[in-house]
């Protein structure tokens, strides 16, 4: 009996045991009701969420989405006659042949989305970030719109040529990278006001931007959405159209500025005066017959434009004013047969180019000078030989005209996560984006 009654114990002590252990095991834990799914939906792995594509609002009717470019065809030598009918690359869309005594006159007809395809990569390397692209991709989209108002080559009704006159197209083939840019801002420009703007973009910034009273036929008052501005984390007051302020600026790097990383951000190099007596004889004429005042020749007080073929040996250069920036706007070139007034970015940039040279960039390598100097963002100092000055001593910044988007400026930004459309804003004031339809 005893016994008996030991085993009942025992058994009772078991069942208790197994009890205890039940209540203290973790069970599956109580959703909250905004876990809980709602009566008829359906559990489902969660996949990777799509990247959300802004489309603007506003829309612009003309042109519409689905229009076409007439874009004239430049030979190798940048002729607008090609020896042979055929061109050495691939197009898409249509071509168009005109035959001349001179040689093939050839137009490429493409739809405008087609185009961008192979402008972008050919404007802005595969390479950089994604929103840059995109950005880039809005540019090109809203320049050409801007463009396709007239014809630039009425005889061929083409709208731009395929040169950096315009924009470059196809000289890059189709990159996934662009391609995608150009697909997810498809049909998007930047209006101000009530029409698109003259995007104008370049490579890179020295640290400030100008506005575009550096070409001939520029009018600040027209363009206000490419005003010029210091390309850094923070805005500055200092006024670089001061020549002691800009000497100042040009000469130092300055922390916060976005591409001070980059190779062309400074740079320096020497030109001598007989390279500039060269670059008259080989340009001031040629540029004179396309200009209203670009170079003018010193007639008494006044100066006036006159066909130029020499100024002789070449005496000084000298800085006269800047524009928005601290870009070079004006500057005399006096030779022993008479004085130029240069005027504009382009013809300056010209006159001091150093063909064969050697320019010296920011990341302490060098670079063969061209026809061009990088920039129109520099100062002066005469170079000594003997008891003469032999020539400058150039130091300078920035690679390109320096007017509406730094490419390497928007590469930086698109890297420090801003989207396409705050990389727009950043560089072009007060515009909006708005589509084709």
């Amino acid at each position: 009996m005893y016994r008996k009654r030991l085993q009942q114990k025992a058994l009772l002590l078991i069942v208790l045991i197994g009890f205890l252990i039940i209540l203290i095991m973790p069970g599956p834990r109580e959703k909250s009701d905004e876990e809980m799914p709602k009566e008829g939906e359906q559990l489902v792995i969660p996949q990777e969420e799509e990247e959300h594509l802004e489309v603007p609002e506003e829309v612009w009717e003309m042109p519409g989405a689905d229009t076409k470019i007439r874009v004239l065809i430049l030979a190798e030598n940048g002729s607008i006659h090609h020896a042979e009918k055929e061109p050495e690359r691939d197009y898409p869309g249509k071509l168009e042949y005109y035959e001349e005594e001179q040689g093939w006159v050839i137009v490429n007809e493409v739809p405008l989305e087609e185009y961008l395809c192979r402008v972008v990569p050919s404007e802005m390397p595969s390479s950089y970030a994604k929103e840059a692209l995109k950005a880039q991709a809005v540019c090109a989209r809203t320049y050409a719109v801007w463009q396709m108002r007239e014809y630039a080559y009425p005889q061929y009704e083409a709208h731009v040529d395929d040169s950096t006159s315009y924009q470059v197209y196809n000289h890059i083939g189709v990159q996934e990278a662009t391609s995608q840019a150009v697909e997810e801002t498809a049909g998007q420009i930047m209006l101000y006001e009530d029409a698109p703007v003259k995007s104008y973009y370049f490579s890179t910034s020295c640290g400030s931007t100008t506005d575009e009273n550096i070409w001939e036929k520029g009018d600040r008052e027209q363009t206000p959405y490419i005003a010029g501005r210091r390309v850094n984390d923070a805005e500055s007051a200092r006024d670089l159209t001061d020549e002691e302020a800009f000497a100042e600026f040009i000469r130092k790097k300055h922390a916060g500025d976005l591409e001070i990383s980059e190779p062309w951000y400074r740079w320096s190099c020497y030109v001598s005066l007989e390279q500039i007596k060269e670059n008259i004889e080989k340009w001031a004429k040629v540029r004179m017959e396309r200009s209203q005042d670009g170079i003018l020749l010193q007639d008494g007080v006044e100066y006036v434009l006159e066909e130029v073929d020499t100024i002789g040996e070449v005496q000084s250069a000298q800085i006269m004013t800047r524009n928005t920036g601290g870009a070079v706007q004006e500057m005399l070139i006096t030779g022993e047969n008479g004085t130029l007034k240069v005027k504009y970015e382009y013809n300056i940039r010209l006159m001091l180019g150093v063909p064969g040279g050697e320019i010296s960039k920011n990341d302490g390598t060098s670079s063969e000078g061209g026809n061009l100097l990088p920039s129109g963002y520099f100062v002066m100092e005469p170079v000594q030989d003997e008891t003469a000055t032999s020539g400058y001593q150039i130091y300078g910044g920035g690679l390109g005209h320096g007017a509406g988007m730094s490419q390497n400026g928007a590469r930086v930004l698109a890297e420090e996560g801003y989207s396409y459309d705050e990389i727009l804003q950043y560089f072009y004031h007060e515009i909006r984006l708005a589509r084709l339809e």
